[in-house]
């Protein structure tokens, strides 16, 4: 990058000159501009005459002074800079250096950008390798599965790590995964799990149940913000090298479908010990794939050659981290991979691959605080004020629609749009609201990902019919400390359901980061408890789910809580590509395992 800077320096002090015509300029007047000693300036010039930028010629005798030409303009230089960051896999480099020259050179990179990323075939050390190559807009945060808290963490950590049993959605059944076999007591409050032998770690150690032990013991001990999801197991225990028995509390007949969940993965505990902070950027489990490199550039994963349930089909999946753009670049580079690519004769032509998400984005009430929102009527009056249609179409609706429940299909049945500003008014007037103001917080997993513009466009609605209300973007882990919790008169959030969707409603009730039960007050709260405490004593999930329904609608009765929207996922696939074995998960990613090219 030096070089490159000292490229600039001549052409910026040398104004007047163009590319392609002679003149001559002294050692010693270079060596002003460029701040260097006349020996260095040699060798800065003859490395710019090697890379073509310029053609130095040295003359011989007294009085003789050198040639300089200068063979390219400041764009075309920075331009090949940009792609020599970028070969080299420091992208947010080569960005930033094009950024400064304009349009032109800015979707000249683009384009060739663009061949950079999907499918590569890249030979490292005589080693043909099948790669997929895709940009991604945030850093990745946590890697450790007990502190995910986005889907694309989850997404990532389920290519890393395993857990004893995996929900099949097909089936819609537990099964086995880790553990090849497991049973139960009669009364529910034993199970028992035998191990596969031959699973190994990414670092080469095979599995056994001392792991299994370690990993729920960690979670005990670490700051684990989903704690409910193992406060029933009473103890774990190894029985032999190749089994190991849960004792809960109280019966659970939800428990196998809890160890499917992500944050309960097995991981090796000597590597986290030695790693500590650094286990959440590069972490080792069982998975398909190994994370081979995580810092601000990109994710490398590299497959693992002896996965249990078989080597990925891919050698390497590399995600390159494009986040803190200008928008600019930013947005004329997405174009090429955004969700509504349609022009057929674009650079990449994608067919849409959809699938709906449920689980939703909602508003939730803190009934153990104090003021106007105690009131149900006015809770009823917030209700009326929110037109969900117009909501989802300033979203900009073609992945969004209006929610009811958090699921999908109680909102076909039920949803009508209730908005109604007269309504709204009349309740207010009814609740003797006096334009006391509320606070809404809205939740923020990191920058650039957060409800901020709901809120703020919620804020605007309720302003219409006279309900004033102050906004507060915070980040989840802040406002899941009760100091912070305890100011909010209401919380916007929103959670996504994996495939076990009666699990993830249990949960989406249970968990603090979903805003729901630890807001809900004494007197529902209670109930709310009560009723989870069913689901969970149920065997049946038909009476599971209805449990869960009928909690649901309770809490919506009591206008706890309103739905604002759901999400369908979509991914566009290369229809020129021979891009195999695309699905999606739950939470609306590919699944890398699978992928394979013709």
């Amino acid at each position: 990058m030096k070089l490159t800077e000292h490229y600039l320096q001549l052409r910026d002090s040398l104004g007047n000159t163009v590319e392609n015509e002679d003149f001559t300029i002294t050692i010693d007047e270079l060596a002003d501009i460029l701040c260097c000693t006349p020996r260095y300036t040699k060798k800065i010039m003859k490395e710019m005459h090697n890379q073509n930028w310029i053609n130095w010629k040295v003359a011989y005798g007294r009085g003789k002074r050198p040639t300089l030409t200068f063979l390219k303009n400041k764009g075309e230089v920075l331009f090949e800079v940009a792609k020599s960051h970028i070969r080299s896999g420091r992208y947010k480099e080569g960005l930033q250096t094009i950024s400064s020259v304009g349009p032109p050179y800015q979707q000249l990179l683009n384009d060739w950008l663009v061949n950079q990323f999907g499918y590569i075939e890249e030979s490292h050390q005589d080693e043909q390798l099948d790669i997929l190559r895709y940009p991604f807009y945030y850093s990745i945060v946590h890697l450790d599965p007990a502190h995910i808290n986005s889907i694309h963490e989850n997404h990532l950590v389920d290519h890393i790590f395993d857990t004893l049993l995996v929900y099949n959605l097909q089936t819609k059944s537990v099964e086995p995964h880790l553990a090849h076999h497991y049973e139960s007591s009669e009364d529910g409050m034993k199970w028992r799990f035998y191990l596969r032998k031959g699973v190994y770690f990414h670092h080469g150690r095979e599995l056994t149940a001392n792991d299994i032990v370690q990993s729920f013991q960690r979670l005990k001990e670490t700051a684990f913000h989903n704690k409910s999801m193992i406060r029933n197991i009473r103890s774990v225990d190894v029985v032999k090298t190749w089994m190991v028995e849960f004792t809960l509390f109280k019966p659970d007949y939800l428990f196998p479908h809890a160890l499917c969940h992500k944050q309960l993965s097995i991981i090796p505990l000597e590597i986290y010990q030695n790693a500590r902070e650094g286990f959440t950027k590069l972490p080792t489990g069982t998975g398909p794939f190994k994370i081979t490199k995580h810092d601000e550039s990109m994710i490398r994963l590299d497959a693992h050659q002896h996965y249990f349930k078989g080597r990925p089909h891919l050698d390497r999946v590399e995600i390159i981290t494009l986040a803190d753009l200008d928008q600019t670049t930013k947005r004329d580079f997405t174009d090429y991979f955004s969700h509504d690519v349609s022009e057929k004769n674009s650079p990449m032509y994608w067919e849409e691959v959809q699938q709906p998400e449920e689980g939703a984005t909602y508003i939730t009430f803190n009934l153990f605080k104090g003021g106007p929102h105690q009131s149900i009527k006015v809770r009823e009056a917030i209700n009326y004020a929110i037109d969900k249609d117009a909501l989802c179409d300033f979203l900009g609706g073609k992945h969004i629609f209006p929610a009811d429940s958090q699921l999908i299909n109680e909102t076909d049945k039920t949803y009508v749009n209730q908005y109604n500003p007269d309504k709204s008014k009349e309740l207010l007037h009814e609740a003797g609201y006096s334009g006391e103001t509320l606070t809404l917080y809205a939740t923020q997993l990191r920058k650039n990902a957060s409800v901020r513009k709901e809120a703020f466009w919620i804020k605007e609605q309720c302003e219409k019919v006279g309900i004033m209300v102050d906004v507060h973007v915070v980040p989840i882990n802040d406002l899941l400390r009760e100091q912070t919790r305890k100011k909010a008169d209401m919380i916007i959030g929103g959670v996504a359901f994996g495939n076990d969707i009666v699990y993830s409603f249990y949960r989406y009730l249970q968990m603090p980061a979903s805003f729901v039960k630890n807001l809900m007050g004494k007197e529902l709260g209670s109930v709310i408890e009560s009723q989870l405490m069913k689901v969970v004593q149920e065997p049946d999930m038909d009476r599971q789910m209805g449990y869960l329904l009928e909690l649901e609608r309770m809490i919506k009765g009591d206008f706890a809580i309103i739905h604002l929207y759901h999400r369908s996922h979509a991914i566009n696939v290369n229809s020129n590509s021979q891009l195999q074995g695309v699905s999606l998960e739950g939470f609306g990613r590919v699944n890398y395992k699978d992928l394979w090219f013709k």
